[in-house]
């Protein structure tokens, strides 16, 4: 051990017996294991290591294009697996119906398979239709020759002269 570590008690509720040697200031010291057993991590157990990748098999989009070509034997005999399965499934069953809830159906099918149709917005404004954000505000003004007026009663004729020059 370094001369200037110290040995400190672990708390129980961190689960690890022993002495754990730090430095003055609560650093490990020189040598330390904190894990001593060298168990657990990722290195122990990779297959709970989650890529962080986004899984296509994971959208609903991913299988309404699925479900959508498949033939229609292979379609009726469709067991789902996952909640993105069975709302994908389900709302294709509900798109082929004939009623409102048909039409929506299809309508967000469609959407989320081939995208949604563009759409124009129109951001021209006539002049006749301009809003003033505040009705009936003025903005406030001073009587003529106010400031000049002021400026030669606070520092007298001869200096305002200077600072105001040929007025």
């Amino acid at each position: 051990m370094d001369s200037d570590a110290a040995t400190t008690e672990v708390v129980p509720s961190t689960k690890q017996d022993g002495e754990i040697p730090r430095q003055e200031g609560g650093r490990f010291a020189t040598g330390n294991n904190a894990n001593p057993a060298g168990k657990g991590g990722f290195g122990e157990r990779p297959e709970n290591r989650a890529s962080g990748h986004w899984s296509k098999e994971d959208s609903i989009s991913y299988w309404y294009n699925k479900l959508l070509r498949m033939p229609e034997d292979e379609f009726s005999k469709f067991k789902s697996a996952t909640s993105a399965q069975r709302i994908a499934w389900t709302k294709i069953q509900a798109a082929t119906g004939s009623n409102e809830y048909a039409l929506k159906c299809t309508k967000e099918i469609t959407d989320r398979t081939e995208g949604r149709p563009r759409q124009d917005i129109d951001m021209s404004i006539e002049q006749d239709e301009a809003v003033p954000i505040i009705k009936g505000f003025v903005i406030p003004t001073l009587p003529e020759h106010f400031i000049d007026k002021d400026i030669i009663e606070q520092l007298g004729e001869e200096e305002a002269v200077k600072i105001l020059g040929a007025k």
